[in-house]
């Protein structure tokens, strides 16, 4: 009798070490993809925590350039994929990322709390979790003193060499610009739009990095930015002069996606990730750090956010329009504008 306790003792012993020792196992982990600037602005650095604790695992976020570079990299990967969500696919490559068959449908728990108009797939494979917002016109208000309230203001004599615009070819700002225009004056309309305003372009550089520097530096008085920008210099530097207007034919709708990607093994943790996207924990910090809109309406916003630029609507174009011809509409600008 005395061995069979002893050995009932032992066996108890062993199956609570084997429990701790399943305890003790190290935190699943989350690998998920992004921008340069979506880690280096502190979103990640802000929330990870939060959903670490909650699911007893380890978020590593990963950027590879800017969303383009990301997902074209995620194509190479497709055969084998390194990573189980991607954050930050933005509007102008909606169609390229569905189309390329990346994601796996989930539609979050939460889904009801996204605006129906901005639920852009049907299918769910991409979450809007950020936006609307828009580029708009960033003026300093010291030398305008009545700045374009529409496209067609900006052909007015008194704002000739006034702007400063990133070339489509190079610049994500640049192509929005592009198709902003087409949106609003039709495949027809927009070349001949753009040889006007030839008059009022200043300069257009490269990328958005080098048109602000030279905004700031005051060699011209506008320059095609984002809505968010006074709020911007408003918290980060106490400047007041800065100003942007968003022409009244609407701003250019920018939306940011979210996916899982197929073949993940985290299926099941990825799926709470997208939820935790969407909950009120996220979305709170999405404008401090991202200087973007949180996508889910009535979210708590920082005092600042009063100096974004307001839309009076938001234009866009199909996702598959975009994909199909954008290099034709770029093509066609080189020639008709560029090369004249």
């Amino acid at each position: 009798m005395k061995r069979v306790i002893m050995f009932l003792v032992i066996f108890v012993m062993a199956l609570n070490l084997t429990g701790c020792r399943r305890e003790a196992q190290a935190p699943s982990e989350l690998t998920i993809y992004t921008y340069d600037s979506f880690i280096s602005y502190g979103l990640p650095e802000a929330t990870n925590s939060i959903f670490e604790q909650r699911y007893n695992c380890k978020v590593n976020y990963l950027s590879f350039g800017d969303s383009k570079e990301v997902l074209n990299r995620l194509l190479l990967e497709k055969d084998n994929p390194q990573a189980d969500i991607f954050v930050g696919i933005n509007i102008d490559d909606l169609d390229k990322a569905l189309s390329s068959d990346l994601f796996v449908s989930y539609k979050p728990q939460n889904a009801d709390k996204v605006p129906p108009e901005y639920v852009l797939d049907s299918e769910w494979r991409l979450v809007p979790f950020e936006g609307p917002n828009s580029i708009a016109i960033l003026y300093d208000s010291e030398k305008i003193k009545d700045p374009p309230k529409s496209f067609n203001d900006l052909l007015k004599p008194e704002f000739e060499k006034t702007l400063i615009l990133e070339d489509p070819r190079t610049s994500g700002p640049g192509m929005s610009l592009l198709l902003w225009t087409i949106a609003v004056y039709g495949e027809d309309g927009y070349i001949n739009y753009w040889k006007q305003l030839n008059k009022t372009i200043f300069h257009i550089y490269p990328g958005w990095d080098a048109a602000f520097e030279a905004f700031t530096k005051g060699e011209a008085p506008m320059v095609i930015s984002y809505d968010t920008d006074p709020a911007y210099f408003y918290h980060e530097e106490q400047i007041t002069k800065y100003k942007a207007v968003i022409p009244e034919e609407g701003g250019w709708m920018y939306l940011e996606f979210a996916g899982i990607i197929k073949g993940t093994k985290k299926s099941e943790l990825a799926q709470k990730y997208i939820d935790f996207m969407l909950s009120p924990e996220f979305q709170k910090e999405i404008f401090a750090h991202q200087w973007m809109n949180p996508i889910v309406p009535d979210t708590p916003l920082p005092e600042y956010a009063a100096y974004v630029a307001k839309a009076s609507k938001y234009l866009t174009l199909p996702p598959e329009e975009i994909s199909q011809k954008s290099e034709q509409w770029l093509q066609r600008w080189i020639e008709e504008v560029v090369s004249q």
